[in-house]
């Protein structure tokens, strides 16, 4: 069971990789970084409630008195991860967006440890400081050349940290319904914030390309309907710290991408960090077979 939940938590994380090309389609035909999360959610919401409605109707619904949770997990989690990390993006380099994005699974680790009394062990501990080198290496902010105005390291930590409160607040929404049931309410949620303010009403006119439609369909479906599925099904059996961790494959994915589609150079030091990135996963996985022992 541990198992087949570490790999849906890294398919999650393998689609989730592969944002980068759908959001460079759509930024380029001149979508803002909020309406493109407007643009994701609100795909999201159809193909998420058609798939429950085909799979089980009775998944459909959940109690009122659990609407904070989807609030959480779909407006404070969601929404402010996208559109902090999209504006980190805009305002900075991808690879500082990307470095500051990946603080997500500290932040994890230390709020599941005061919110769910999850252990913090050594092996969690190691995991993350070689997680996060790895991610350095990646992205290349390692090697001195980098800077960062105090605008986009805001927006990048708050990127960090909305993505560490999607895990918060989804963590214990998994414990009462299905992942379907979870994905389904964190995108009304979503869309229901983010609709209303997006502007998309002033962009009408770039939805008569088909260009744009594949675009969304890729960032509504591929990356987030099926890895918001994949995700919620693993932390149903996974710590929200372990399972954090190993979303963190995501960077290893969007190197690749960035290497075969959108032409950026594969380095040594990108080489380095998918080893380093790669080698935290047995290393949780063995912290969390001992926690079950």
């Amino acid at each position: 069971m541990k198992n087949s939940a570490a790999l849906s938590v890294i398919g999650a994380g393998i689609l989730w990789g592969l944002i980068g090309l759908f959001v460079n389609l759509l930024s380029g035909k001149g979508f803002e970084p909020l309406q493109i999360v407007t643009l994701r959610v609100t795909a999201a919401l159809f193909l998420s409630a058609l798939i429950t409605w085909r799979t089980d109707a009775r998944q459909l619904s959940i109690a009122a008195r659990d609407g904070w949770l989807f609030f959480g997990n779909g407006v404070l989690g969601l929404v402010f991860f996208n559109w902090c990390y999209f504006n980190a993006i805009a305002g900075g380099s991808l690879a500082i967006a990307a470095l500051l994005l990946y603080t997500a699974p500290a932040f994890v680790v230390v709020m599941s440890a005061i919110f769910f009394h999850e252990k913090l062990t050594k092996e969690k501990l190691f995991a993350l400081i070689i997680t996060f080198i790895g991610c350095g290496c990646i992205t290349g902010a390692f090697s001195g050349s980098l800077s960062v105005s105090r605008k986009t390291l805001l927006y990048g930590l708050g990127s960090g940290f909305g993505y560490a409160l999607y895990s918060i607040f989804g963590k214990p929404a998994t414990q009462k319904y299905s992942p379907l049931t979870v994905s389904l309410w964190c995108f009304v949620f979503a869309t229901a914030f983010t609709l209303p303010v997006s502007g998309l009403g002033t962009k009408l006119s770039l939805f008569g390309d088909w260009q744009v439609w594949g675009g969304i369909l890729g960032i509504g479906f591929i990356s987030c309907v099926l890895p918001n599925i994949f995700y919620m099904r693993g932390l149903q059996n996974l710590e929200a710290g372990h399972a954090a961790i190993l979303a963190t494959i995501e960077p290893v994915v969007a190197s690749v991408v960035s290497f075969l589609f959108l032409g950026e150079t594969f380095t040594l030091q990108k080489v380095l960090g998918i080893v380093l990135i790669l080698a935290a996963v047995p290393i949780l996985n063995r912290s969390a077979k001992q926690t079950k022992e």
